[in-house]
């Protein structure tokens, strides 16, 4: 545990991304506080910056892959600051019991579609990759027709396949081979582009405002 100063930790996680360079913070974090649970808060602590400002997403995530493969990082014989992250962020993807902080409401805001990019971001940058998260996309690709949860678990399914690629294996969800660009023509009136693999994907569903 870090002790007494468990809220400065906290704030200086908090600080570290919202820098414009967050590695070199993030990995001082590691350094003054070399346990499991201060690699368990980065994921976690990254998962809220992401969640607060998705526009860095593919910045920050590109940074925790950073952090974890830098010689500076703590050594965890026998796992690795990447396999906690990869427990922790395993731990989280659709899975995690909101009540009533959960906005069912389509925007930015929307706990599902946050969830879909999070999980987007970890098959994109290899950070993560569960059965859940295959499930997730699959009911995006099933989803009947004519409800608002269908549109909100196909929107789910479309950022998860924009961020990461035209193509998913795995032994246990099955192989899709349906491309992003199939998926947005099919939804064109929604707004949709047919651009793939895009790092922007959720300024294309939510611009900023001006």
């Amino acid at each position: 545990m870090y002790g007494d100063d468990d809220s400065e930790t906290d704030h200086r996680f908090e600080q570290a991304f919202a820098a414009v360079d967050p590695e070199p913070l993030l990995l001082q974090i590691l350094k003054d506080h070399p346990f499991y649970i201060t690699v368990r808060d980065l994921a976690i602590y990254y998962v809220e910056a992401v969640e607060e400002n998705p526009s860095r997403g593919g910045y920050l995530a590109s940074v925790l892959v950073k952090v974890a493969e830098s010689p500076e990082a703590p050594l965890f014989t026998p796992d690795t600051v990447s396999s906690f992250i990869d427990r922790t962020l395993a731990d989280h993807h659709f899975k995690v019991i909101y009540g009533d902080h959960r906005v069912k409401d389509y925007g930015p805001k929307n706990t599902y579609l946050l969830d879909s990019f999070l999980s987007g971001l970890s098959f994109k940058y290899s950070l993560t990759s569960t059965s859940d998260q295959l499930a997730a996309i699959h009911e995006g690709l099933d989803a009947a027709c004519g409800s608002s949860e269908s549109e909100i678990l196909v929107v789910g399914t479309c950022i998860q396949l924009l961020l990461h690629g035209s193509e998913l294996v795995t032994e246990r969800a099955g192989t899709y081979r349906r491309s992003p660009e199939e998926l947005a023509i099919s939804l064109a009136d929604t707004g949709f582009k047919p651009e793939n693999d895009r790092d922007d994907v959720w300024s294309l569903l939510f611009p900023p405002k001006a």
